[in-house]
Order: C-alpha cells, then structure tokens, then sequence
C-alpha cells in the first residue's frame, strides 16, 4: 500500500505556537530518504532543519520560504511516484479541513 506523508510545522518547546519557513533544501520532485534535510524553519528563538522520516519524492511544496506559519500547519507533501496527482490534492485539501476545523 503506498502512503502519502505530511510534512507539518513542527513545535520545538513548549512556548513555540509558529514558524517561518527559512527556505527549502530539497524541491518538488526530488526523491527523499529518513534523515534527509528537507527544510529550515526559524523561530523567535532558533533556526533549524527540519529531517524527514519518510522514503519518497517531495511530491508538494505547501509553504513557501519567508511564510509564517503555526505549529501543525502542512508544510509539505512525501509520497511515491506512483501516487497520482489527484490523490496528492485530496489529501492536502482533507488535511486543511482538518486543520481548520
């Protein structure tokens, strides 16, 4: 079964609420393995990269560089090549339902 992985705003301490995307190591289309640095968020207090866990292609850029954003919010989408482009949309707009709500 091929999953699709969201790459969300993480919360590094307990007073962080939002980040700034600094700017993106990796691009869309490019293939991702656990531990490749995919991007650099900034906050009040740190910058930091920000590593996935997840095998597969940077399917979606939902953030851009300089975007605030709060913690949770979809920064990014991993999955396989062989998960087609209407369920890579399904899943981003189920994820800002969710988020939202």
């Amino acid at each position: 079964m091929t999953e699709i992985h969201a790459i969300t705003m993480p919360k590094w301490g307990l007073a962080m609420t939002e980040g700034k995307v600094a700017g993106w190591a990796v691009g869309e289309g490019d293939a991702v393995s656990p531990g490749t640095e995919i991007l650099d968020i900034e906050t009040s207090k740190i910058t930091n990269a920000v590593e996935t866990e997840h095998t597969g292609i940077l399917r979606r850029v939902c953030a851009q560089e300089d975007e605030t954003l709060p913690v949770g919010a979809l920064l990014g989408v991993i999955a396989d090549s062989s998960v087609g482009a209407d369920a890579i949309e399904a899943f981003i707009d189920g994820f800002q339902a969710e988020v939202a709500a």
